[in-house]
């Protein structure tokens, strides 16, 4: 059977080389930074008397960890 040049795994009709580490890394912290982002500007939009203060940065947390927590799941949809 045949291998693949990159990763030398064999080579079928459905060969897709694994990404690497540094690549999906990269993807995860690109994501929570977009979340967190996002989490503050909903904030900014949404309460505009200020009622939240300080909370900026539980607020990007919370953002990061449900835009990663959405992230996997739709990961995990799409490996079906």
């Amino acid at each position: 059977m045949a291998t693949c040049p990159h990763c030398h795994g064999h080579l079928t009709d459905g060969h897709v080389c694994p990404r690497s580490k540094g690549a999906i890394a990269l993807e995860l912290a690109v994501t929570a930074f977009v979340g967190g982002l996002a989490a503050i500007v909903f904030v900014a939009l949404f309460d505009p008397h200020q009622v939240i203060v300080d909370l900026d940065g539980l607020v990007f947390g919370l953002g990061s960890m449900f835009a990663l927590g959405v992230h996997q799941v739709f990961m995990w949809s799409r490996k079906k």
